[in-house]
């Protein structure tokens, strides 16, 4: 623990024991909602029309995901924790190639958070586990999507 961690957050930390699960899923809370906003703000930046319609139908879903993970998170006294930003590339080939980088931390993330809650709250581990599903599926359409992508052009 953190020397400038305060004396409640240090109790807080010591007598539940999901206090570490929920850390963790506010870290993936903050991962989701940034992920969402990058990807309206790439959907933006598209000149192609069916690359816009695909990474913006993305965004709905992982907005949509961000929404279900905060709602949860909020029920247990819990907000989204920002990450770091990221840069954002020069073109679409890199800026998503680092959505999906994102994406498939927050999907092996959520699979890992799952599993430590199939043990003291299966119901929560059932919804997690379900968002992390449909992150792989949203994995595999952002992958297709930056392979149209021309990683030497500049926008």
């Amino acid at each position: 623990m953190s020397a400038a961690m305060g004396l409640f957050e240090r109790l807080r930390h010591a007598f539940s024991p999901d206090t570490h699960l929920l850390d963790d899923l506010a870290v993936l809370a903050g991962k989701n909602e940034d992920l969402a906003a990058r990807l309206t703000r790439h959907a933006a930046a598209c000149a192609y029309t069916n690359l816009k319609a695909g990474v913006e139908a993305l965004a709905g879903k992982e907005a949509s995901h961000a929404r279900t993970v905060a709602r949860i998170l909020q029920q247990r006294g819990r907000w989204a924790r920002p990450p770091k930003p990221r840069r954002e590339g020069a073109n679409n080939w890199e800026r998503l190639n680092t959505d999906l980088e994102i994406l498939g931390e927050l999907d092996a993330g959520l699979h890992r958070a799952a599993a430590q809650w199939e043990g003291s709250d299966p119901e929560f581990a059932t919804q997690l586990l379900k968002l992390a599903l449909e992150d792989d599926e949203n994995e595999g359409e952002l992958r297709k999507l930056a392979l149209l992508c021309d990683p030497q052009a500049l926008d």
